[in-house]
């Protein structure tokens, strides 16, 4: 279930990047009424992924033991770093 969530979260985010940036060039599929709107979800959603990687790297490092990556939390949110977690927590309780 949780990993059909992450499909359909990348790629929901995936179209909402493309239109965003086909907007931005000029060549958009949609009416330009609907181009402000999607600008500006476009940017809140960049502004929710940047809150956070902030909130949740220090929490990913102690979990996996890795670098969480910037552009990908950027980009995906946690369809990014949520499905790492799991594994190693996973992981985890195996070992124990």
């Amino acid at each position: 279930m949780l990993s059909t969530i992450i499909i359909m979260l990348k790629m929901s985010l995936t179209v909402l990047w493309i239109l965003a940036l086909l907007g931005l060039l000029s060549i958009s599929p949609l009416p330009t009424e609907y181009q402000f709107y999607l600008l500006a979800l476009a940017i809140i959603v960049l502004l929710v992924h940047f809150i956070e990687f902030f909130a949740m790297k220090a929490n990913f490092k102690y979990h996996s033991k890795s670098e969480m990556n910037f552009l990908q939390t950027m980009l995906w949110g946690f369809g990014y770093w949520l499905p790492i977690l799991k594994h190693y927590q996973e992981q985890a309780k195996l070992i124990k």
